[in-house]
């Protein structure tokens, strides 16, 4: 996973057509179905019509899912697409973060690594989805991490990054 350039102003527009369209789907396939099974299965107007509706939503939730599946691949979904990637790559990490936070207490190379990639990922993610809430703490990391960088007289970028490096980073904790 390598970090890129996003275009901020493109994501927003393609993310938020998609979740428009995908409400909207949601919205017309749910109420469409609803009405139908009620009207050929209901039990009258003041029937308890719940498990009807609920149908309603998840064949609307199938249909929203098929629909993402189909154009997934397509490119207006490239940077959507990344976007998701990058973020269940740093879930990934986070769940390592017990093991990670050890490693980087010895110093360990490979947890540099891999908690700066993360932080600058965060910080990308963060700047995309208009998080700035939290922006001045994750500068502060970021500023932390690289004086304990420089003061280990290390060289490391986010291009050091890649996902093995968990693994890694598991597999030294096993020894």
């Amino acid at each position: 996973m390598k970090l890129q350039t996003i275009d901020k102003v493109l994501y927003r527009k393609r993310l938020n057509i998609v979740l428009i369209t995908s409400i909207a789907v949601l919205l017309i396939i749910s109420l469409g179905v609803s009405n139908i099974l009620i009207a050929l299965f209901g039990s009258g107007v003041d029937g308890d019509n719940f498990w009807w509706n609920v149908a309603g939503v998840v064949a609307g939730a199938f249909v929203i899912a098929g629909l993402l599946k189909l154009v997934a691949t397509k490119p207006f979904m490239a940077e959507i697409n990344y976007v998701r990637s990058l973020k269940r790559e740093m879930n990934r990490i986070y769940r390592s973060s017990k093991k990670l936070n050890i490693a980087l207490e010895a110093n360990d190379k490979n947890a540099l690594i891999i908690s700066y990639f993360n932080l600058q990922a965060s910080k990308q993610v963060y700047q995309l989805d208009n998080n700035t809430l939290t922006m001045d703490e994750l500068d502060e990391k970021i500023r932390l991490l690289d004086e304990k960088i420089d003061t280990l007289e290390l060289s490391i970028s986010v291009y050091d990054y890649y996902p093995g490096l968990i693994k890694l980073l598991d597999d030294s904790e096993e020894n």
